[in-house]
């Protein structure tokens, strides 16, 4: 079965050694994958990405968002140490409130409202620290122009007009809705949100939560009776309807549970929305070569993170556990206890295993990346998915593909690989061309004279492990056609 990742290279690259002539000695012709298959990834001649945050507005992530919004300045570097400097920009911050469509869960405009039209999947502009400006528009704009000068929407630096809207407040709904969230941003029900997203560009979606999703897709649970649901809070939804485990989550007792899974049965009382739907929503999106996915969240029982050094959860470590829970001075009958601990800005802080998100931040394979929100800096994880973000698209081979010599008589290694420049992916004129593999003078050098070829070098530094080493190169004759991507297809082992 393929595999598939998405690899984009910059503009430099994809032109090294333009303005040689004439013509390459053989062609290449779609692979032919062995029987485990070929990756695909796509190489974007422009760096366009949309970043949408999505953050966490109830009452337990004041300290968390400070941290988050104070690390800013080294997602930031993490951008700007792409080859060609930083990508063309647009960056969007929602919450986790949607409209629930009931009353009884709100305290005036705080909590849960119904209607809610501040929220709801609006990205969220408004100035949230002292002085800052907020970008001209609903989100942030950040383009590079002809000549190297920028055409930005907001004033300051990029870090300052990105924690100027990302603190979005404690005064949230607590049933946290962060991929329906994630839906209603993208999907264009909220016309404030139009042009957010761009044709050919990048998507990374970035979560910062200390509880797990709670997204309904049956709203007739909140209007349950508390006696029968754990209470009038969040229990009813998540754990209670949200997991499987080796014994049904009680609504009336404490108790401790194990093997649990996000549901995925059909049955009546399976009122969240199923993790696999909003990924098949993405992938209506965007192409899931093309997107990136990132949490920082309450680690499940078990869970290795991708912190660096990979961390877990340091409570409860190996079940989920249901008991009586006092947070923010309320105190909860029955609630799925935190699976971790610090102590932030010098006050104790806890998440609550985030094990919806973390199936759903699994489904993007090498792409999906999850942190644990229990530190008191995040400038790591910030810093890595950059890191990810850059790798998405750079021009470093990743993945197990085979990497046999097919052409003993051509100096280098010549992979099994099909090159091909795209051009209006995805749309009615969409056209496609070939791109021959390169007739070389040595490993690293091409025969002079071809007007258009492909060929990979062994670069380790710029590819570093898990990449493979390799890197794709493209001679040209002269620059692509503006919105080209140069999609590649290798066989794997």
């Amino acid at each position: 079965m393929a595999r598939t990742l998405s690899i984009a290279s910059s503009l430099s690259l994809l032109a090294g050694l333009a303005g040689l002539a004439g013509c390459p000695d053989r062609t290449i012709s779609s692979v032919t994958p062995n029987q485990t298959g070929a990756q695909t990834k796509k190489i974007p001649i422009s760096a366009d990405v949309d970043i949408l945050f999505v953050i966490d507005n109830s009452a337990s992530t004041a300290d968390k968002q400070a941290i988050f919004s104070s690390n800013f300045p080294n997602f930031v570097a993490a951008l700007d140490a792409f080859p060609t400097g930083r990508p063309n920009l647009h960056i969007g911050v929602v919450d986790t409130t949607v409209d629930i469509k009931t009353q009884g869960y709100s305290n005036g405009a705080t909590g849960c409202p119904s209607p809610d039209p501040g929220d709801d999947g609006v990205l969220q502009n408004t100035a949230r620290v002292a002085g800052c400006q907020p970008p001209n528009g609903r989100f942030i704009s950040d383009i590079k122009n002809t000549g190297g000068s920028r055409t930005v929407n907001y004033t300051g630096t990029l870090d300052q007009a990105l924690s100027c809207i990302a603190l979005v407040g404690t005064t949230g709904c607590g049933f946290e809705a962060q991929l329906e969230a994630m839906k209603r941003a993208l999907d264009n029900s909220r016309p404030e949100n139009a042009g957010f997203v761009r044709n050919g560009a990048f998507l990374a979606i970035v979560f910062l939560t200390d509880e797990d999703d709670a997204s309904v897709k049956d709203t007739s649970v909140f209007g349950l009776a508390d006696n029968s649901v754990g209470g009038h809070n969040d229990y009813r939804v998540q754990p209670l309807f949200a997991y499987a485990c080796d014994t049904p989550i009680s609504p009336s007792a404490p108790g401790t549970y194990t093997n649990c899974k996000p549901r995925t049965d059909t049955n009546p009382d399976n009122y969240l929305q199923q993790v696999n739907y909003y990924a098949g929503f993405l992938s209506s999106v965007k192409d899931p070569t093309q997107t990136v996915i990132a949490a920082i969240a309450g680690p499940p029982p078990g869970t290795m993170t991708d912190d660096s050094p990979p961390q877990q959860a340091n409570l409860n470590t190996s079940n989920y556990k249901i008991d009586m829970l006092s947070l923010n001075g309320n105190v909860q009958p029955l609630a799925l206890q935190p699976s971790c601990s610090a102590t932030i800005n010098g006050n104790p802080a806890i998440g609550r295993p985030g094990l919806r998100l973390k199936s759903f931040v699994d489904l993007f394979g090498t792409h999906g990346k999850f942190y644990n929100i229990c530190q008191s800096d995040y400038s790591n994880a910030l810093k890595d998915i950059g890191k990810t973000l850059f790798n998405a698209i750079s021009p470093c081979l990743e993945g197990s593909i085979d990497t046999t010599d097919t052409d003993s008589s051509n100096p280098g290694v010549q992979l099994n690989c099909s090159v091909k420049d795209v051009v209006n992916e995805g749309t009615p004129s969409q056209t496609e061309t070939l791109i021959p593999a390169c007739k070389m003078q040595d490993a690293n050098t091409p025969v002079p004279g071809q007007m258009l070829c492909w060929w990979v070098d062994m670069n380790t530094n710029s590819c570093p492990s898990p990449d493979t080493g390799y890197e794709i190169n493209i001679v040209r004759s002269s620059p692509p056609a503006t919105g080209t991507n140069v999609d590649v297809e290798c066989v794997i082992k």
